[in-house]
């Protein structure tokens, strides 16, 4: 048996290594590279705005989060002078005017008050192993593991990411390796075990995947 690649630092690191070594480990994900072409993760800075815009866009379409998020980031002075202080000294009428809920207003409140508390910067996030990250980030109101695993993932670029609470993650496994129903924690963990060192990358791909199975059933259905 090939021995395990070592664990690079971040997906930058060499995107080509972890293509390979998914297409050769996995037929499903050979699959889904092949339809899906090159890896082409697009990332944020690891800043206070990444967590916010993370925390804005929980349970939200793409189109709507990317909406309101804009407003947030306008009312906070833009992305050059976003600070807690700033987000701090916005009202609750002016955070639910931009489009947040009750939650989220209290959640970006409290993570800011903990981005002040702690003494937060990005290179402080940058330097923390990826459990430790997750471990700070789920003590403030409103940050759950999957917000902190989508900060790895799309601020620090972490390679080995196992996001099992996302459900589109879950519904392409389920889809991919023909179950009949969406993948428990432990199935998805078992399934996802050949993929490491390169798990966040083998997300994406499912993730990409998932549109181009439903597009390939519908012309399988019509044929």
């Amino acid at each position: 048996m090939p021995a395990k690649p070592s664990a690079p630092k971040t997906i930058a690191q060499n995107p080509a290594a972890a293509t390979r070594h998914l297409a050769a480990c996995d037929p499903g994900l050979a699959r889904a590279i092949a339809a899906v072409g090159k890896f082409r993760l697009v990332t944020k800075p690891a800043t206070l705005h990444s967590l916010c815009t993370a925390i804005i866009g929980q349970q939200l379409s793409i189109i709507v989060a990317a909406r309101i998020v804009e407003r947030f980031t306008a009312l906070g002075g833009g992305l050059d002078d976003f600070t807690p202080d700033h987000v701090l000294s916005l009202t609750d009428e002016q955070l639910r005017g931009a489009g947040l809920s009750g939650a989220k207003v209290r959640a970006v409140r409290s993570l800011s008050e903990f981005w002040i508390a702690h003494k937060l910067t990005p290179k402080k996030l940058a330097a923390l192993p990826d459990q430790d990250l997750i471990d700070l980030l789920v003590q403030v109101k409103g940050i759950g593991p999957w917000t902190a695993k989508m900060f790895l993932i799309f601020a620090l670029r972490r390679p080995d990411v196992l996001a099992h609470e996302d459900l589109g993650l879950r519904m392409g496994i389920r889809d991919i390796y023909g179950m009949e129903e969406l993948p428990t924690r432990q199935e998805t963990e078992t399934i996802s075990a050949p993929w490491a060192p390169w798990r966040t990358v083998a997300t994406w791909y499912v993730w990409q995947y998932i549109p181009i199975m439903k597009e390939e059933k519908k012309q399988n259905a019509s044929s």
